[in-house]
């Protein structure tokens, strides 16, 4: 199947079936099958430009384009689009022409033979037999003769009936275009003028069956013959119809009315009746388009309007515009008030386009007329002509594209021609240019012309119209300006009537109206004081009442109090016959007794001119004056004068400033500088003119300046910015650099926004800038000082804690072996007992062992803690626990060790705890636990060389930090953050726990009591050569309770024993959900201390009374058993030693070892185990743990941690290896980072056996609980 082609089967099938591509630009015909092209007419019918064409073309836009069917040839054909591309049509029924006739005849649907027109009078001349004079009659005559009639219904010509040969010659002789469908094919025979109607159809078509002939008429004849069919009376509708037509070369648009009239009598067949309306349509639709263009056009008052009106006339009419292009040449002159067209434009704007993409390459949105190419040469060539201008495509003044590349409308064909009509006002000014595609299926002949001229003419008259209105508007704006400058002169002759009838005062009584309508206050009083008349602005002005009534000299009570004394004074001056201009004012709040000077709000200036009127006699009897409002003037005064105190002060301000000032214009250039300036930057005094200011600068520093310079510009606000100059400055200590400067400016904008100048400061950071420098390497210096110091204590710990680690192993080694070799002896008494002496003193001098390497660990892990304290690193982290628990597990640790020691050790429970009801409570078990070790260890050491040896351990609780009588608490030196009020201590009321460590040891003096609590301090320089130790513990112990809120103490005397407690701060707490034993030393042990036990665990219970539990001297315990469960351990350790013993006391305890010195060993062991996905031995190891230490060679262990964990991720190791950090590096961080790299747990060196098996059992089982 892959290798048929799929046009052998559809040329094998026998429908007929075309193919087309639909990807083709334009889309065409790829395929005929052989079916259709065994018949010619119909294969010859699919590529003309008809209906069935617009049914099928994918371009198409004709409206039977969405029918599925459509009925072409007496065939009924179906369309598909397949793959998304190719448009299937296919002939899928046959439709069989009527075989029955209107009037029934011997022989149905068949035209009379000759025999049955032998009762008929032929004819003796018939339109074959006489002689025609026309040519073109007799050429078409020809046609018909030589057309072999014989092979159709008809039979030969000269056996036709009367009947056919009188209609025939009928036919011919007719002048207008008429035609015969005869038979039940419908043969053609048209004459003469028929031919023109046909087109390049003629005169194949004649004799043929017009279904095949001519397809497009198949429904109009079928329609015509079922309507006609079996009824009682002829049906002969006129119909229209819109065809193309090909003839005179091309396939023209065409509008026929056609009618078909069924033949009466024997002949069966229709007469067909055409009249070509196409001239009519066409003046139809061109005036329907004038008619809107000019209806749209009308109502447009500006040129956007106008252009919308335009696309919206041409838009709907495709057929004669298929594309339209507009260009505007409207333009601002900017130069005056007045906007106007250009008469000789130089670009042009695009306003819109039809039929176009957007953003056509070839329509661009501004045109330059002077370019000599394209749109612009064909634009500027149609100004210069009075009509419109024709450009074809073949005349190639424009691109091809503008033909070509367009969308699809009307016809869906491509351009051929382009009309630029020029929208003309006058006959020197175009404001436009519309382009308009032809129509491609009819010719541009002069009716065409025409009607595209008047279309031209309507277009500028309406384009004049929108003209003359915004001119119109213009005007109107002009001449509304004009009054506003007439009033404001108006206004302004005004302010000079008003000065000189301050100056001429016996003048205002002729300007009465005058002085109400610009508002100057006239008024005219009796010498009595009583008010005669006023105007409305006096009133006003004054706040005088307008009571007719009001007394004498009221006046005076609106007169402002510091200005009445001055008033009354001007009174008695007019009342004695002499004229005054002075100032006053009037209050504007008529109950406010007094007002500030300062407070404007208060009064109201005015400048008053009055004169006396005086009778005949020369004797006053009256006052006349009028009053003016200069309030604004007083105001702007007052401000000008602030100003100008405002500049003298900023003037001197600058000058006196530490620091530069500095104002620059727009293009960056000095304005103005105070003297510091030139003294910060070192540049010379010199005018501001002369001013370089990117001289001074450090030319690195230069771009970054200009930078922040368009900043200040962008955004017109403050900002700040430093940089160096050229000018040297030398440090305190001699250091020398480039002078650092911290700028700081803003722009100051106008009205409309624009920056129009840069104000700023410039002040001297160079020693600031030292002293950063400075900081910076002493804050290096520390924290290299820092490093230094904790590698130091790394190092030093792990040298100490490495062979700490084989001592404390080797010592449990040969604990457990002469233990072995005791019980031997005591089953056999024969050996001798000097033996027994060696295993004891062997014995010994292990206990020795194990004590010194306990008593140098304790020394490394107070170094370890006080680094801590130093780095403010020690954190406290509280968690639920029972302190009982607590206490047991303090009896269960030195049980051992006061017992070698001969001391009595007992724990005791105060009732409080019992009485309080406390249970859970949350504290941090490890720190705790870190103060009972340091007391209960010194209590220890101080007393077993006494004759009384006991040493007793209470706890109890208190409501607050009730403090012990008799006990000398050390005071705490800061405030410490609160521990439990971080989210994960929420619980219930909070209590203090106190522990109390007594013993019956030397005691302390009151000077050995003072240095207590000190760092690196003991009682008296004999302790450390007597008891060891490292002076710390006490230290540290005040620390930690410190940091749990509390506070630590002592009460002791020499020879009678001491007594050491401290209490804590703490909160009840719930017991944890699905609580055992097990989790709360997991708990314990997690925080950093020792495993702690239940309450179950208790092998008595403890009461609520004083209950005490004694550490009495027992026999040493057996050694322990190997476990049950056998695991095979990887032991990845360089240090030889420790791996010989670690694996010597692992196998002791019945597990497999393999060891690697370094890293890529241990990868390369863990290779043959049954981790690995493909493992490079044949029997596997099945790993349990892997022991990994963290300093090594060649591949440390936290890399190889971390390349094991990459191996999981990518699939190579199967499953989860577990693995532990064994390590001399104690401190947190350390054991943080081995495990953020993918160790499972880690054990700080040196460490018991036990410890570690208790570990590795930990991990191994909840490892396999997980696979």
């Amino acid at each position: 199947m892959e290798a048929v082609d799929i046009r052998q089967l559809y040329d094998s099938d026998p429908r007929l079936t075309f193919i087309v591509d639909c990807h083709e630009r334009p889309a065409s015909i790829c395929h005929v099958n052989s079916a259709l092209v065994a018949i010619a007419p119909i294969a010859s019918s699919i590529h003309v430009h008809n209906a069935f064409r617009d049914w099928w073309h994918p371009d198409s836009r004709a409206p039977t384009r969405e029918q599925s069917t459509f009925l072409h040839g007496r065939l009924r054909w179906s369309k598909f689009l397949a793959c998304q591309r190719w448009l299937v049509v296919t002939a899928s029924e046959k439709k069989e022409p009527p075989l029955d006739k209107l009037h029934p005849s011997p022989n149905p649907g068949s035209v009379p033979t000759p025999q049955q027109s032998n009762s008929l009078t032929c004819p003796t001349e018939t339109i074959f037999s006489v002689k025609i004079q026309s040519p073109a009659l007799r050429e078409h005559i020809d046609y018909i003769r030589n057309i072999d009639w014989a092979a159709t219904s008809l039979g030969p010509i000269d056996q036709w009936g009367y009947e056919l040969s009188f209609l025939v010659t009928t036919l011919m002789l007719e002048t207008r275009p008429g035609a015969l469908f005869l038979g039940p094919e419908h043969i053609i025979i048209y004459n003469l003028a028929y031919a023109g109607v046909s087109g390049r159809r003629h005169p194949q078509i004649l004799g043929r069956s017009i279904i095949d002939a001519w397809p497009e008429v198949a429904d109009p004849v079928n329609a015509t013959v079922e309507r006609t069919r079996g009824a009682e009376f002829i049906d002969a509708p006129e119909e229209e119809y819109h065809f193309m037509v090909e003839r005179y070369g091309y396939v023209e648009e065409a509008f026929f009315m056609w009618g078909l009239v069924p033949l009466v009598g024997p002949i069966d067949g229709l007469y067909s009746i055409v009249t070509e309306v196409t001239k009519q349509r066409l003046l139809e639709r061109r005036v329907n388009a004038l008619l809107r263009v000019g209806q749209l056009t009308s109502t447009a008052r500006d040129a956007e309007t106008f252009w919308t009106a335009i696309h919206e006339s041409v838009k709907p009419y495709e057929y004669d515009f298929p594309t339209a292009i507009l260009y505007s040449t409207f333009e601002l002159d900017t130069t005056s008030s007045v906007s106007s067209f250009r008469s000789t434009p130089k670009t042009c704007n695009l306003e819109w386009t039809i039929g176009y993409r957007k953003d056509h390459p070839s329509i661009p949105k501004t045109l330059d007329l002077e370019q000599d190419e394209g749109l612009a040469r064909a634009l500027s060539y149609s100004s210069k002509r009075e009509s419109a201008s024709l450009f074809r495509k073949e005349d190639g003044i424009l691109p091809n594209d503008i033909f070509d590349d367009v969308e699809k409308r009307a016809f869906g064909d491509p351009g051929i021609a382009l009309i630029v009509i020029p929208l003309r006002i006058s006959d020197d000014t175009v404001s436009g240019y519309l382009c308009v595609g032809l129509n491609t299926r009819r010719p541009f002949d002069e009716e065409y012309q025409d009607w595209i001229q008047v279309y031209s003419n309507l277009l500028g008259a309406s384009a004049g119209s929108v003209a003359l209105h915004e001119e119109e508007a213009r005007g109107r704006k002009r001449a509304i300006e004009q009054a506003t400058k007439d009033r404001e002169v108006l206004n302004a002759e005004v302010a000079v009537l008003t000065q000189e009838a301050n100056d001429v005062a016996e003048r205002l009584q002729n300007f009465h109206d005058v002085a109400n309508r610009v508002g100057l206050g006239y008024f005219e009083f009796d010498v009595n004081g009583k008010l005669v008349h006023a105007n409305d602005a006096y009133f006003l002005q004054s706040g005088y009442p307008t009571d007719p009534n009001a007394p004498e000299f009221t006046f005076v009570e609106r007169v402002y109090p510091p200005d009445i004394e001055k008033t009354m004074a001007q009174w008695h001056t007019l009342v004695a016959g002499n004229p005054v201009k002075f100032e006053m004012r009037w209050k504007r709040n008529p109950d406010k007794e007094s007002g500030s000077e300062e407070d404007t709000r208060d009064y109201l200036w005015i400048l008053s001119a009055c004169v006396p009127i005086k009778s005949e006699d020369g004797t006053v009897i009256g006052i006349s004056g009028c009053n003016t409002d200069v309030s604004a003037q007083k105001e702007a005064t007052r401000a000008a004068l602030l100003r100008v105190e405002a500049e003298r002060r900023l003037a001197s301000f600058t000058e006196l400033a530490p620091i530069g000032f500095y104002y620059l214009n727009p293009t960056l250039e000095m304005q103005y500088c105070n003297d510091k300036w030139f003294e910060i930057t070192g540049h010379p005094k010199v005018p501001n003119d002369q001013i370089q200011w990117p001289d001074v600068i450090l030319p690195e520093d230069i771009e970054t300046i200009y930078k922040d310079v368009e900043i200040i510009l962008r955004e017109k606000r403050p900002h700040a910015f430093s940089f160096r100059l050229k000018k040297s400055w030398v440090g305190p200590d001699g250091f020398s650099s480039p002078t650092w400067i911290l700028a700081t400016a803003t722009a100051e904008v106008d009205e409309e926004g624009n920056s129009k100048s840069i104000i700023g400061t410039l002040t001297d950071i160079s020693n600031l800038k030292w002293a950063e420098t400075i900081q910076k390497i002493r804050v290096e210096e520390a924290l290299e000082s820092k490093r230094q110091q904790e590698n130091f204590i790394d190092m030093t710990s792990h040298e100490m804690r490495n062979p700490l680690s084989a001592m404390v192993q080797c010592a449990d080694s040969v604990s457990s072996s002469l233990g072995e070799m005791l019980d031997i002896i005591r089953e056999d008494g024969t050996l001798v007992c000097k033996l027994k002496d060696l295993i004891d003193s062997s014995l010994e001098a292990i206990d020795t062992i194990q004590t010194c390497a306990t008593h140098q660990k304790r020394i490394v892990d107070d170094i370890l803690t006080l680094s801590k304290l130093d780095s403010k690193l020690l954190i406290i982290s509280p968690i639920a626990i029972q302190p009982s628990v607590l206490l047991q597990d303090t009896l269960k640790m030195f049980k051992g060790e006061a017992h070698k020691a001969g001391v009595s050790l007992e724990v005791q429970t105060e009732a409080s705890v019992a009485d309080m009801g406390i249970d859970w409570a949350i504290l941090d078990p490890s720190r705790v636990l870190q103060v009972l070790i340091n007391l209960i260890t010194n209590a220890i050491k101080f007393t077993q060389d006494q004759s009384l040896r006991n040493v007793e351990v209470i706890m109890g609780a208190s409501k607050g930090p009730d403090k012990r009588p008799g006990i000398e608490y050390v005071p705490q030196e800061a405030l410490r953050e609160d521990f439990l009020q971080q989210d994960e201590c929420e619980g219930g009321d909070i209590f203090y726990l106190h522990f109390m460590v007594r013993d019956t040891g030397c005691g302390l003096t009151p000077d050995h009591k003072a240095k207590l609590f000190m760092r690196f301090s003991q009682a008296t320089p004999k302790t450390h050569v007597q008891y060891g130790g490292s002076g710390l513990g006490l230290f540290i112990s005040r620390e930690l309770t410190e940091m749990q809120g509390g506070s630590i103490g002592v009460h002791s005397s020499q020879d009678e024993g001491s007594t050491f407690t401290f209490y804590i701060k703490s909160r009840r707490a719930n017991a944890p959900h699905r609580y055992d034993a097990r989790n709360s030393r997991n708990a314990t042990k997690s925080a950093g201390g020792l495993p702690t036990r239940t309450k179950a665990d208790h092998t008595k219970n403890v009461t609520a009374s004083s209950s005490r539990q004694t550490a009495t001297p027992s026999p040493p315990p057996p050694p322990l058993s190997p476990p049950v469960t056998a695991y095979h351990i990887l032991i990845v350790e360089d240090n030889l030693i420790n791996q010989r013993v670690l694996s010597t006391q692992l196998k002791k305890r019945g597990c497999s070892i393999q060891v690697a010195n370094h890293g890529a060993e241990a990868l390369a062991e863990l290779s043959k185990t049954s981790f690995w996905k493909s493992p490079t031995t044949d029997s596997p190891l099945n790993l349990s743990v892997v022991l990994m230490d963290v300093e090594m060679p060649v591949m440390d262990g936290l890399t190889c941690a971390k390349r094991i964990r990459e191996l999981q991720e990518s699939g190579e190791i199967v499953g989860h290896v577990p693995i532990i950090a064994v390590s001399a590096n104690a401190r947190r961080e350390q054991v943080e980072q081995a495990r953020m790299v993918g160790m499972d747990d880690a054990i700080s060196k040196p460490f018991r056996i036990p410890e570690l098996m208790t570990k590795i059992r930990k991990l191994v089982g909840g490892v396999d609980g997980l696979n």
